[in-house]
């Protein structure tokens, strides 16, 4: 079997920067491309951006806090977030923290790191569950707080405990320069941009043991997390025919010795004119659609997943609820119903039948036409059932069995296949034999 991951926000040691004291400061933790539940072998494309999670040109994304961050705080990150709107034909409009549905969910804390769930993939995410973690630890003025612990007599080093302590006897000072970087870069992903730095023959990164181990002591991130984040390629497709711009908001800091040519980079704060062309290209002012739209089907009203063992039939009915609208340009649609067990492993099959990419799984393919819309098992109609007899299960040894949910999109035109547009799961439930 092969291990799956739940997607989640990733704790981090993450830090802040300072002239008196370093204090280590993390990189952005977004799991870009990341799927919720998925193989551990299977990452996903990165690019600058991702075509099939935008919004729709020229939305009004609601954006909430959820409980936690100061009146300041919050003040900020609305001031720094709006920056991107001054480009591109899309809005951030922030509601009270009551608003029942919302796009964007913002936490401001302490130990979740810095990241965003990646355009629409925030859909994602229950409408009580944050889509975007700012860890306010590491926007803290350190200079500011480390002549508070020198006029006290307290001699260097200083620890994070002992920053922590002097914030909460002081709060409200943080490091400006900083906050604006961090807030700018994440609401960037929530646009559906990317890591800058993955761009196709970029960077030459050295893939050494000292490398490495510099992530895990910095960041908490194991060798496929360094991958992923860091190493990891785009398709050429993402790069929406632009050229590699070192000053983007959206790029990691890079120092030479990670480097084979010694090529080395620091943290930029500001959007650069690249930022500010491709959000434009992306979110056009002036027109309805990009010209760079892409095939994408918006699944919206996920009622509940029905799930049956059917005695008679002998197996699993699989009846999900929920509308199905496209946009402008022709794609394929897969309805798959994967099979995972309560521990989070995918369960492994052979059979030629009922396998998706090497799991037990039933789907079905469906051709969407241009700006269609279509309810599933609505209003007492049934029109999508997936079924997978039990002798298509393998034997899971006793353990309860999880239905993954997921709505895939092919996109022929442009060669890019199996782009995740939607996902769900249901509550282990036990399987007769």
């Amino acid at each position: 079997m092969k291990k799956v991951l739940i997607f989640g926000m990733i704790l981090l040691v993450a830090g802040i920067e300072s002239n008196a004291q370093f204090f280590q400061r993390g990189s952005c933790s977004t799991p870009v491309g990341q799927l919720m539940l998925k193989e551990k072998d299977s990452l996903g494309s990165r690019g600058v951006s991702d075509n099939y999670h935008l919004w729709d040109n020229g939305t009004t994304l609601l954006v909430k806090f959820m409980p936690g961050g100061s009146k300041i705080l919050r003040d900020k990150v609305m001031l720094y977030a709006k920056e991107w709107s001054k480009f591109g034909n899309i809005t951030f409009k922030f509601v009270a923290d009551t608003t029942s549905f919302t796009h964007v969910r913002v936490k401001l804390g302490k130990g979740y790191g810095h990241n965003s769930a990646v355009g629409t993939e925030s859909k994602f995410r229950r409408q009580n569950e944050q889509t975007m973690n700012f860890d306010t630890l590491y926007w803290a003025d350190a200079d500011y707080y480390v002549e508070k612990l020198k006029a006290k007599n307290i001699k260097p080093p200083y620890n994070l405990n002992q920053l922590i302590t002097e914030m909460r006897a002081d709060p409200n000072h943080w490091n400006e320069k900083e906050l604006r970087r961090v807030v700018m870069h994440e609401f960037g992903h929530a646009l559906g941009l990317l890591h800058e730095q993955s761009y196709p023959g970029a960077i030459k990164w050295k893939k050494t043991d000292s490398v490495y181990n510099y992530y895990w002591q910095t960041q908490g991130w194991d060798k496929e997390k360094v991958d992923f984040n860091v190493f990891e390629v785009s398709n050429q497709f993402y790069t929406n025919g632009t050229t590699y711009d070192p000053k983007s908001i959206m790029h990691y800091a890079v120092a030479a010795w990670q480097t084979t040519d010694g090529y080395t980079m620091k943290d930029n704060y500001e959007l650069s004119a690249g930022d500010r062309t491709l959000i434009a290209a992306l979110y056009p002012k002036g027109k309805k659609v990009s010209d760079l739209e892409v095939p994408k089907v918006d699944i919206s009203n996920f009622g509940k997943m029905n799930v049956v063992n059917d005695a008679n039939r002998r197996g699993l009915v699989i009846t999900p609820s929920f509308d199905l609208k496209s946009n402008s340009k022709i794609g394929e649609v897969y309805f798959v119903a994967r099979l995972a067990t309560e521990d989070g492993y995918y369960i492994q099959t052979t059979s030629p039948y009922y396998n998706w990419g090497g799991s037990a799984a039933v789907y079905q393919k469906i051709n969407v036409l241009p700006n269609s819309k279509v309810s599933y098992n609505k209003a007492g109609k049934k029109n999508l059932e997936l079924f997978i007899p039990y002798n298509q299960i393998p034997d899971t040894y006793g353990k309860k069995v999880i239905v993954v949910f997921a709505v895939y999109l092919d996109d022929v035109k442009n060669k890019q296949m199996d782009k995740l547009m939607y996902f769900s799961t249901t509550t282990p439930m036990s399987l007769p034999r």
